[in-house]
């Protein structure tokens, strides 16, 4: 199935709200909770994403088990708005050039046109990925529709040519095309543990294709929040 072509707006920076303008019959699909506002026409229902097996494997992964459509169903065109979940900056991405296969950390995932099929990959390394603490479940966004990402901080792209490889600290890395090879690795050396500041694994990309980093992920932003939080008997 062919994705709906949709147009789109992103107002604001750091805390942005995406706008998407729906033809009649035309819909985008969403994360539960991540729509802000819609107009009058819009018709907001909610199903199984992959079937009853992909919905239950979203679940397992955190995910919730169901995706939110919203279809206009009326006789103008229609607006409805998403936010993020956390300050940073929405990026909008168009999988027709990216081979038609794009793979995100789980919380990245906004929305997409209806069209997008939207499941869960793991990575190959289980071990790095549960003791990694990120890049086990990834979320899979394949189709030849636009897809809109949510990270934290400064989105940042970078492409890859075929056999250039990056290493990205594993909290960082938003996605990377289909066509890209991924891997966590162990950072090797004591002294990298204890005073390098980094954590016990990185992610190595190896292009071609795109990839695209957070500078502020979320987790590390409330860390440093809760350093500055008064404490018991303070």
């Amino acid at each position: 199935m062919a994705a709906d072509v949709i147009d789109y707006r992103i107002e604001g920076d750091h805390a942005p709200l995406l706008t998407v303008t729906l033809d009649p019959g035309e819909a985008v699909q969403a994360e539960a909770g991540a729509m802000v506002m819609m107009d009058q026409h819009i018709k907001m229902t909610t199903e199984l994403s992959g079937g009853l097996l992909g919905g239950l494997f979203r679940k397992f992964s955190g995910e919730s088990l169901f995706l939110t459509y919203f279809v206009n169903e009326g006789d103008e065109r229609q607006d409805v708005s998403f936010a993020g979940s956390m300050p940073g900056q929405i990026r909008a991405m168009d999988l027709s050039q990216n081979a038609g296969l794009f793979y995100c950390q789980r919380d990245a995932y906004l929305c997409s046109a209806r069209g997008v099929d939207v499941s869960i990959a793991l990575t190959r390394k289980l071990g790095a990925g549960f003791f990694g603490g990120e890049g086990l479940i990834l979320q899979k966004l394949e189709g030849d529709g636009l897809v809109f990402l949510n990270a934290g901080g400064t989105l940042v792209e970078r492409e890859l040519a075929a056999g250039q490889r990056i290493t990205i600290d594993t909290g960082c890395l938003v996605g990377f095309s289909g066509t890209c090879d991924y891997d966590i690795a162990f950072q090797k050396g004591i002294r990298n543990l204890v005073f390098g500041g980094e954590g016990i694994f990185v992610t190595h990309v190896t292009g071609p294709g795109r990839v695209i980093v957070q500078t502020q992920p979320i987790a590390e932003l409330a860390m440093s929040l809760a350093r500055l939080m008064p404490k018991e008997g303070d």
